[in-house]
């Protein structure tokens, strides 16, 4: 009986590495980066950037900046803290081809797009 867990361990550890290796991705916080903010008339609205864990930085000409927190489940992004939670900023993210993420928000202020800068 001993014999046959030996043997069973090493099959059941690649089985499961397996798995692991094909199941699909699942993004817990929107990409990190420096995104580009228009509204919808494509007015400069700010610059968001993203850190690791959800932490973001915001600069604006159109309303107040600062610091604070996102949360995220799967591609949909709210503010929790800080100028953007003010706001009531709430969309989601999708990736393109290249791994590059752009947002679109709702906000009280009305709806904005953000993206990486054109290179």
């Amino acid at each position: 009986m001993a014999h046959h867990l030996v043997m069973f361990r090493p099959i059941a550890i690649t089985a499961a590495m397996l798995v692991l290796t094909t199941a699909p991705a699942f993004a817990q916080f929107p990409p990190p980066g420096v995104y580009q903010c228009v509204d919808m008339n494509g007015a400069a609205f700010g610059t968001l950037t993203l850190m690791v864990a959800g932490d973001y930085d915001f600069t604006s000409s159109a309303t107040v900046g600062g610091s604070g927190q996102v949360a995220s489940s799967g591609n949909s992004v709210h503010a929790l803290t800080g100028p953007l939670a003010d706001i009531d900023l709430n969309g989601s993210f999708t990736t393109d081809d290249q791994g590059e993420a752009s947002f679109m928000f709702s906000t009280t202020l009305g709806s904005v797009l953000c993206a990486l800068p054109a290179r």
